[in-house]
């Protein structure tokens, strides 16, 4: 099956392999846009930042809202990456200060688009805490995992100036994401297409 812009949501959520491939194709150039933007102060990252951007959509594709457009929720994929990026390399870094003073940016800018509980919520999830804890303190909001929250942050992946990655770069990222993810190469499964499109039509006929 072609994979494009109209069904790439879908084929990611049945893991396709190809759909990966047509993600990285299509929006790596974006993605490493805004990594580069938020994580200047660490160069040599960037890349890795990168993979590990696309594995988290990868893993977490269900989190993504359809309600919001695609687009804006990679990109806050993107930009939350960069942040737990800043955090973790923080302490080796020679310009530290700096780090810290992007982090406090970046998570003001972030959270600006929230509302109270879903900015304290972000702040829990962000220092990891889970959302049974958050509920638990009378924070019930339908957000299971940062991922889900980041449906609510707005981050217009387009306004970020793309930059160019050669072909043999995206090519070396997806065998370099395939590998991390470890994923065996397997035939897309019409069957479980068919299923996912039934359960889908089938509330509308309710």
């Amino acid at each position: 099956m072609r994979i494009g812009r109209e069904n790439l949501v879908m084929q990611l959520q049945f893991h396709n392999e190809r759909a990966l491939e047509f993600l990285i194709m299509e929006h790596g150039e974006r993605l490493i846009s805004i990594i580069r933007k938020h994580l200047f102060t660490l160069p040599h990252l960037q890349q890795e930042c990168l993979a590990d951007t696309i594995v988290a959509i990868w893993n977490h594709i269900e989190s993504y809202d359809e309600d919001n457009e695609f687009e804006n929720w990679i990109g806050s994929v993107a930009r939350y990456r960069c942040l737990e990026f800043l955090r973790a390399y923080q302490k080796e870094a020679t310009i530290a200060w700096l780090i810290e003073k992007e982090i406090a940016e970046e998570k003001e800018v972030m959270v600006s688009c929230l509302n109270p509980l879903e900015e304290e919520l972000f702040y829990r999830f962000y220092v990891g805490e889970d959302f049974e804890q958050a509920a638990r303190k009378d924070l019930a909001l339908p957000y299971y995992n940062m991922y889900d929250l980041l449906n609510r942050i707005d981050t217009d992946i387009f306004e970020y100036e793309k930059e160019k990655m050669p072909a043999e770069e995206k090519e070396q990222l997806y065998r370099h994401i395939l590998a991390k993810l470890n994923v065996k190469r397997r035939r897309f499964s019409f069957r479980k297409y068919l299923q996912s499109s039934i359960q889908k039509i089938a509330p509308m006929n309710c």
